[in-house]
């Protein structure tokens, strides 16, 4: 209710209670001699029914305030349904970013649209056509190590660590540190890190300490992505 009813039902309410007061004066001043008189009953009259009737109207929510909760309320369902929807998207882009294809469409699609977990298998199709009997871990959980392969030349075991990265983003001390770790715990000597980008100059210095060789982005063009445009041809063919 507007503020102007608000206190027109109040002046409403008080006048209506004079009246009534007005009308059983006489058992009033029976009960309280003191009100014969008829000013101070008068007086009296008007300030107990001025205060009932602001008591009345202040009880009286005003429109200000329901539409306030209105608004509240408004927008926190706003609120609610956009952190929902942020939620899902979130959700969608992680299990895209995550899906893994099959063999064929790894070979065939743009190299744009890889996962991570595409860049990763595309490695072991790699290592696989050049009979280095490369054998998967469970994805990385183990902490640095995707590929295992054998080395003909040094006729050991070289684990390999692959990063599949947009560009701007380089491999650090700490990914090599993580990888020499690992490898350990294969009992590999040896290691590869594999990466989309780049390396910064401190981390290629600690690889070089760990006996890590360093595959970057160039070599990946070179050696992993022209293989691939070689084995799409043939499976067209």
């Amino acid at each position: 209710m507007q503020e102007k009813n608000k206190q027109k039902l109040g002046s409403f309410v008080a006048l209506l209670l004079v009246i009534g007061l007005w009308q059983v004066r006489e058992t009033v001043v029976s009960i309280s001699p003191i009100f014969d008189n008829a000013i101070i009953y008068l007086f009296s009259s008007l300030f107990v029914g001025i205060f009932i009737g602001l008591f009345v109207s202040s009880l009286i929510p005003g429109k200000k305030k329901q539409n306030s909760r209105k608004n509240t309320s408004s927008k926190e369902k706003t609120k609610t349904k956009q952190t929902t929807a942020f939620a899902k998207k979130d959700t969608n882009n992680m299990r895209t970013h995550s899906l893994l294809h099959k063999d064929s469409e790894i070979l065939t699609l743009p190299f744009n649209e890889l996962t991570w977990r595409d860049f990763e298998r595309l490695c072991y199709l790699y290592y696989k056509a050049k009979s280095t009997n490369p054998r998967e871990t469970s994805n990385g959980a183990d902490g640095g190590v995707d590929l295992i392969i054998f080395n003909k030349h040094h006729k050991t075991d070289i684990a390999i660590q692959i990063k599949h990265y947009q560009k701007g983003k380089q491999i650090t001390v700490k990914e090599i540190r993580e990888l020499n770790t690992a490898k350990r715990n294969h009992k590999c000597i040896l290691a590869e890190f594999i990466t989309t980008s780049t390396y910064t100059n401190a981390a290629l210095i600690e690889a070089s300490k760990f006996k890590i060789t360093c595959r970057d982005k160039h070599w990946v063009e070179n050696k992993i992505l022209r293989w691939r445009d070689e084995a799409a041809a043939k499976t067209r063919s």
